[in-house]
């Protein structure tokens, strides 16, 4: 029944998952009113959030979308909203956030390298994405690594293709080198390379994270071993989105090691390679009852959580 009200996509499933993410959205409000209260941030800051959200829901289902990266139905953006209910500390992170629409718009410029269509373009815009996510969270560099492995997959890397990201990264870096030099502010820019992290992961610790941390990952990895070899029979683009898509996790694995403060907010960056790899591997069973399961338990996951 989940399965096959959600096995189609249109408007009205679109609205129903985004009414399911204004619950947890709700939820959080109201059971963390000295963290989330109006007096402390204002009505403002939390209209900011939801109008974040609606972007940032936008360039998920777009990508989505434009690449193909899973069937013609709502599972998708259903796993991405479940894993705010599940990660429900991430949702008012507005910094966080900020960072996580930047960074699908440069995930869009990295996947739609698979045409040849404005390939220059695209090639530079990925280098800016990536430096203005630099700018503001300078770990965020690791995801250059997937933007030459996207390359390398869907063209050809030499020296111009090696050459033009680089360019698109220098261009808005040496306008913030520049803004900082005429404030006299170069310590704050100097600040971007100080790559040092305590690696203290003691906010995983607790039961309401480490145990649904254990279950996503030991589900997603069964999603990868069921799914790649299937995947590899299979020829064309869709094989090098697959490939994209784990080198995307794992290099958001990467980033989420790395970084320095640790809330939480900071596995915002996994979701959207886990909802493809969660909805991809939905889609490979052929009975309708395992779909229903494995839908059935990732909504009702939030549910626990919050009652315990």
């Amino acid at each position: 029944m989940i399965a096959n009200f959600f096995g189609k996509s249109n408007p009205a499933n679109f609205i129903i998952i985004f009414g399911l993410f204004l619950s947890f959205f709700l939820a959080m409000f109201f059971t963390e009113p000295k963290t989330y209260n109006l007096e402390t941030y204002g009505m403002l800051w939390n209209l900011s959030i939801l109008g974040l959200f609606i972007l940032l829901f936008f360039f998920f289902n777009f990508i989505l979308a434009k690449n193909k990266l899973t069937l013609y139905n709502s599972y998708g953006f259903l796993f991405f909203v479940l894993l705010f209910g599940i990660f429900p500390f991430a949702i008012f992170d507005r910094q966080e956030l900020i960072i996580n629409v930047i960074l699908l718009i440069m995930l869009r410029r990295v996947y739609s390298l698979r045409t040849p269509k404005a390939i220059i373009k695209k090639m530079f815009d990925s280098g800016f994405w990536l430096a203005i996510l630099f700018i503001l969270e300078p770990f965020t560099l690791v995801y250059g690594i997937l933007l030459y492995i996207s390359i390398l997959l869907f063209q050809k890397l030499n020296f111009r293709t090696f050459l033009i990201p680089i360019i698109g990264f220098l261009a808005p870096l040496i306008c913030y080198f520049s803004y900082c030099f005429w404030t006299d502010n170069l310590s704050e820019f100097l600040h971007l390379f100080a790559w040092y992290t305590d690696y203290d992961f003691s906010f995983y610790s607790s039961n309401k994270v480490m145990i649904p941390l254990l279950f996503l990952g030991a589900i997603t990895v069964f999603f990868i071993l069921f799914k790649t070899p299937k995947v590899f029979l299979v020829s064309g683009n869709y094989r090098k989105f697959w490939s994209l898509t784990i080198l995307n996790l794992l290099v958001s694995i990467g980033f989420i090691i790395l970084s320095k403060d640790r809330t939480g907010a900071e596995l915002m960056c996994a979701f959207f390679p886990i909802a493809i790899i969660l909805t991809n591997g939905v889609e490979g069973f052929s009975k309708r009852f395992f779909q229903n399961v494995i839908l059935g338990i990732f909504l009702l996951i939030p549910v626990v959580l919050f009652i315990i």
